[in-house]
Parts: structure tokens; sequence; C-alpha cells
């Protein structure tokens, strides 16, 4: 009778699933799951755009305050970083907010793709040994927060987007046209070295895959015009579009509204026209490319 008992029991236990592995506890929510990973794992590197393409004085703390309200208003979200970062449950002093926002970005920058019960993630670190100065992990993590690494690959620095959103319209003598839709040998309106508008070819095109968490400038101009594009982005004259601020002038008028804004595209685009300058229109606004900074070198590619 005893060795019938002792059977079932073995039973009972593999039906369970225990003995497969460790049973599954309470399921956490996504933002619970994201800090698990980055505690098991470590911080994601990432294109930060308070830093990147230029750290601005006070910058990161003067958009945590902007940004608080919205990262509050997601409850979910927001009490996972509260309790995460042991913050008080009542409104933040704005050192506060900045922990709360710099915890914000983190998560952001960190993508779970849901298979099943589980999610699986694939992200770039420090490296914290080794001749490798960047590792790229992969594993996934349960239901209930158990993180499990598959992988730890040397790799590259980050590649961050320079470039214009998939919705930007350039100017050309026909009209104008998504970026999308440019192509070599089209032909657009660009800038001469004195500055008169000419009609020249596209010699070349480009775009770059969005990382996870990436922000773009959105900056309305006090004439209407407004343009979304990557912080670091040139102007016409050179500054990185993440170096300006409501109250600068761009393209013959003043700057009345500069913030950040989520991207919800996966590249960013930006093409090469042919001639001097290598400046184009961009939803009205004069900027240079990013493809070359050399014009010898678009002048011998032009086809």
């Amino acid at each position: 009778m005893r060795v019938w008992v002792t059977a079932l029991a073995v039973l009972a236990t593999f039906a369970c699933g225990s003995a497969a592995g460790t049973a599954v506890g309470s399921p956490l929510s996504v933002s619970q799951l994201k800090f698990k990973v980055l505690d098991a794992v470590g911080s994601p590197i990432y294109c930060d755009p308070d830093y990147y393409p230029i750290a601005r004085l006070d910058g990161e703390k003067t958009n945590a305050i902007a940004k608080y309200p919205e990262i509050k208003a997601d409850a979910e979200l927001y009490s996972a970083i509260v309790a995460h970062e042991n913050l008080p449950a009542g409104e933040l002093t704005d050192d506060q907010k900045l922990v709360t926002y710099r915890a914000w970005k983190l998560l952001r920058a960190l993508t779970l793709t849901q298979a099943g019960s589980d999610y699986s993630f694939s992200y770039r670190v420090l490296s914290k040994g080794g001749a490798a100065s960047y590792l790229m992990v992969t594993g996934t993590v349960r239901a209930d927060g158990v993180v499990t690494v598959s992988s730890r690959t040397p790799t590259g620095a980050p590649m961050c987007p320079i470039c214009l959103a998939a919705s930007t319209l350039i100017s050309t003598p026909d009209g104008a046209v998504r970026v999308t839709d440019v192509k070599p040998g089209m032909v657009v309106w660009t800038a001469a070295a004195d500055g008169t508008r000419v009609a020249a070819q596209v010699v070349e095109v480009g775009s770059m895959e969005v990382p996870a968490g990436h922000l773009m400038v959105d900056l309305v101009l006090a004439d209407g015009r407004e343009l979304v594009a990557s912080p670091g982005h040139p102007t016409a004259d050179g500054r990185p579009l993440g170096s300006l601020a409501a109250g600068d002038m761009l393209d013959g008028s003043r700057i009345v509204l500069w913030e950040q804004v989520s991207y919800a595209g996966e590249r960013t685009y930006d093409l090469l026209p042919a001639g001097p300058t290598g400046t184009y229109w961009a939803d009205g606004i004069l900027l240079s490319t990013t493809l070359t900074n050399s014009v010898t070198a678009r002048e011998q590619r032009i086809p």
C-alpha cells in the first residue's frame, strides 16, 4: 500500500510540472518584468536624448519635470518605478522626478517580446571584463520575473539615428514628397553656395533602424513650420537640433516650441542632394545632410 501512495505522489508531482522546473509564481506587470531584467542583466546602452548629440545644461532635469505628468498618468508604469526606486507615494520633489525620469528612460530602452507566457529580450550592455567594450545579451524572463540569460555576444557601440521622421516632406520642383519616397536621381530643391534655391538630383538616400526608446525633437517655428527629427540632425548652419531651444532662430524664424517626443517609426531617413552645400528643405525648413561631410565626394557621385 505504501508503494502505491509513493507512486501516486510522484505522478502528482509530474502532473503539476514541478519536477520539470520551478513552479511559476504570481505574474508581474511588464514594467516590473523589465526591472527584473535590468537588475539581473544590467542597464541598456542606448542613445540618451538628454546627452546625445550634446548635453544641455540642466536639460535632463528640465525634461524630467516636463515629462513627469505623462509618466505619472500611466498608473502601472508609475507604480513600478516608485516601488523599484523606493520613492514616496505622494508628490515628488524635482530631484525625485529626475530619478523617476531616468528609470523611465531605461524602461523605454528595453523591449520585451512576448512568447507564450514568457518574454524574450536582446539588448546591449557595457562589458564588465574581457576585450569587448559592449555585449549583446539575449534571454528570457518568465511571467513571475525569473530571468534566464541564453547568450552574451561581443558587439559594438550603438548607432544613434540622426535623421528624419518617416512622415517628413521634402521640397521638390514638383511639390512635396515624403522622405521615404525619395530615390537617387530624383530632383529636389537644394541651396546653392550663395543661398539661392536651385534644383539638383539626389545622389544618395539612407535610413537607419531606430533603437528602442528613441526620442525625436519636435520643433515649431513662429511662422507655423514644424519638424520632427532626431536630436543629432544638423541644421543648414551645422547646429544639431538637440542643441536648440525655444527662442532660438532657425531658417529665418524663431522657435516657439521645442520638445522631445516618442517616435513610433522603425527607421529614420536622410538624403544627399548634388551640389556644394548638401542641404535640402524638410517640412519647409532648410537642413543639412548627414550622409557625408565631403563636398568633393558629393560632386564625384553626381550621376
